[in-house]
């Protein structure tokens, strides 16, 4: 995870479809899509931030 002041990125992954991507993540937990409206098709994606400090040859949750 990248700190950038009041903001963090981060990888999330769509409980609904699988589709992983970047979000923006503010001091107040809000998130959003890094550089776009949506990384996947799901009318309302419920996203999950995905682990930080993940060992190399462990698995994605």
């Amino acid at each position: 995870m990248v700190e950038n002041g009041d903001k963090r990125r981060a990888a999330a992954k769509c409980e609904r479809c699988g589709a992983i991507g970047i979000v923006q993540i503010w001091a107040d937990g809000t998130h959003k899509p890094l550089g776009q409206t949506s990384f996947c098709d799901c009318p309302d994606p419920t996203l999950r931030i995905l682990e930080e400090d993940l060992e190399a040859g462990d698995d994605l949750p």
